[in-house]
């Protein structure tokens, strides 16, 4: 195997583990990384949250997330939540676009 080939394949093992690994809850579950890329995920109160007939509704005030600059809302539909691995809700929030990537939700005995 050429040097430059050894070298490329050996860089990429070496940072494989920093952009495949998710980051983890604060009770220790670990997001999955397509969602927040490792970084934009957090938990929120179950009061900003409520749970109506076509899905979740999400409201972050201002300053209350790690990556949201403003206060936001969105209904996500129920095909659009994953279950949360510690039975809270958790919403990443993209940085640079200020939208909401995804929500992690209790199971609701469905």
């Amino acid at each position: 195997m050429p040097a430059s080939r050894q070298i490329a394949l050996t860089v990429l093992l070496l940072s494989a583990p920093a952009w495949a690994a998710a980051h983890q809850a604060p009770s220790g579950w670990s997001y999955d990384n397509w969602c927040c890329g490792g970084q934009d995920c957090q938990p929120i109160p179950a009061e900003n949250v409520s749970v109506t007939r076509d899905g979740f509704l999400v409201s972050i005030p201002e300053g209350s997330h790690m990556t949201a600059r403003r206060a936001m809302t969105k209904l996500f539909g129920y095909d659009e939540v994953q279950e949360s691995g510690d039975g809270e809700y958790h919403a990443c929030v993209l940085p640079t676009s200020q939208e909401f990537r995804c929500l992690y939700a209790p199971r609701l005995g469905y």
